[in-house]
């Protein structure tokens, strides 16, 4: 038997079905079409300051007592597979297979799960460029890092899932510092780079630092619902 080739969704249209603008993309307020219309209405109420800058908790589990249409199984399930499609297009996981080993190595460590989870990602060199305003998406990061353009203590890697440890220092070749002044120029001022990434924008160097007291959460745009990325272990 042939297997079934899968047609992936443009990136935009996988916006819209999940009602959030993931990757905080601004080309897509420059849409005009009648379709783009009621995503977008939805989408710039969330812009304003008010909510814009609200944060989230991503530790949040919340179990209702009586069940609902909010809280039915088919409902539940819905909603946990959308978390994951948020997540994975935040984070740019290209494979379930692929979250599904971070999510169980992440529930291995003794320490909460949540916090677990987001630390190991927020590690990753592709997140950290991406986070520091050095790249405008993570497609753009990882193919600095892959053009050996990335260095980390004076040596170029060129594994985007690299994983970073407190005091390494990241830092950018000579003839990609124009480009990388020109993505810093072009990014938005929110969400701001997180605490422990010192960010040097004259000398085009990141120091990464310890993490453990920062609170991840305030970081995002939208909520994660990170409990239910445990369901991905029975999916």
């Amino acid at each position: 038997m042939f297997a079934k080739k899968r047609i992936r969704k443009p990136l935009y249209k996988q916006f819209v079905a999940l009602r959030e603008n993931v990757q905080n993309r601004k080309k897509l307020l420059k849409f005009k079409r009648q379709k783009w219309k009621q995503f977008l209405l939805s989408y710039e109420k969330k812009l304003k300051w008010y909510k814009k800058f609200k944060p989230q908790d991503h530790n949040k589990y919340l179990v209702s007592k009586f069940a609902s249409k909010n809280t039915s199984y088919k409902k539940r399930h819905k909603n946990s597979l959308q978390s994951i499609k948020r997540f994975k297009l935040f984070y740019g996981c290209r494979t379930k297979s692929l979250l599904k080993k971070q999510v169980l190595e992440a529930s291995q460590r003794k320490m909460f799960f949540s916090m677990s989870f987001l630390e190991m990602m927020e590690n990753r060199l592709d997140i950290v460029l991406w986070r520091a305003k050095f790249s405008f998406s993570l497609q753009s990061a990882r193919q600095l890092i892959t053009h050996g353009k990335i260095l980390v203590n004076q040596k170029i890697v060129k594994s985007s899932a690299y994983s970073l440890q407190t005091g390494d220092l990241i830092s950018v070749k000579k003839d990609s510092s124009l480009l990388i002044e020109s993505n810093i120029k072009q990014s938005d001022t929110w969400p701001i780079p997180p605490k422990h990434l010192l960010v040097n924008y004259n000398t085009m160097q990141i120091l990464f630092g310890d993490h453990k007291n920062v609170n991840l959460s305030l970081y995002f745009s939208f909520n994660l619902n990170l409990e239910q990325l445990i369901n991905i272990k029975y999916l």
